[in-house]
């Protein structure tokens, strides 16, 4: 027999989490700011991949130049997965749940 769920109290971790997330998709210029240092970083990650192949001598140095290029644009990447799911998943997400109450400037 499954025990029935409890209401969140504001107290429980699961309620933090809920009004992280509605504080979070409220921030749209964070989080349109984070969608374009994402996209930024991604640029200069590929410029340094591509500049390591081409301006660089050493086979050592290409590779690394090129290694730290992909670290850029992978770190990039994530930057803008996360501006992006903000706008638009929890931003839908904040529809669904916020409570139809006063709210508290």
């Amino acid at each position: 027999m499954k025990t029935p769920i409890k209401n969140s109290t504001p107290s429980s971790l699961a309620f933090k989490i809920k009004r992280f997330l509605q504080r979070q998709a409220v921030k749209t210029q964070q989080n349109l700011t984070l969608i374009l240092i994402g996209f930024a970083m991604t640029l200069l990650g590929i410029g340094l991949v591509m500049g390591g192949e081409f301006l660089v001598n050493k086979p050592l140095h290409q590779e690394l130049v090129a290694f730290a290029g992909v670290v850029i644009i992978a770190i990039g990447c994530l930057l803008a997965i996360i501006g992006y799911i903000s706008m638009s998943f929890l931003r839908i997400f904040y529809v669904i749940t916020r409570d139809d109450e006063d709210p508290k400037v």
